[in-house]
């Protein structure tokens, strides 16, 4: 009688390497989707801290009602200033900041109170 020898089969050795190669499939894709995911959130983190950054740099100076545009750090932004009703002794400005960069969007509001600038009487 013929003993047989230990080891594995050419089939045996087929499947293992499919399921390797399925298993590393996987990972890889899971790794790839992560660092997408990464780099979304370091540019909205990043557009988040610009938009903090002109919207304190817009109520620090004198702010009218109208339209600025810029770029910084290669992101568009565009400021959008309107006036809100008409107050006695205040006004309230609506500013509307939209940055953009690589198709993507996003768009910051907020309302600022400021006092009406002394105006000289003849």
């Amino acid at each position: 009688m013929r003993r047989r020898q230990g080891g594995f089969t050419l089939i045996e050795m087929v499947a293992a390497t499919a399921l390797l190669a399925m298993g590393l499939g996987i990972v890889l894709n899971s790794m790839g989707q992560s660092m997408q995911s990464f780099a979304r959130s370091e540019m909205k983190t990043r557009m988040g801290l610009l938009a903090r950054s002109l919207m304190q740099d817009s109520s620090a100076g004198p702010l009218q009602p109208g339209i600025t545009r810029g770029q910084q750090d290669g992101i568009d932004w565009r400021l959008e200033c309107t006036e809100q009703g008409a107050a006695s002794a205040v006004r309230l400005l609506h500013l509307r900041l939209t940055l953009s960069h690589a198709g993507r969007e996003e768009t910051f509001t907020t309302l600022q109170v400021r006092g009406l600038e002394p105006r000289l009487q003849p």
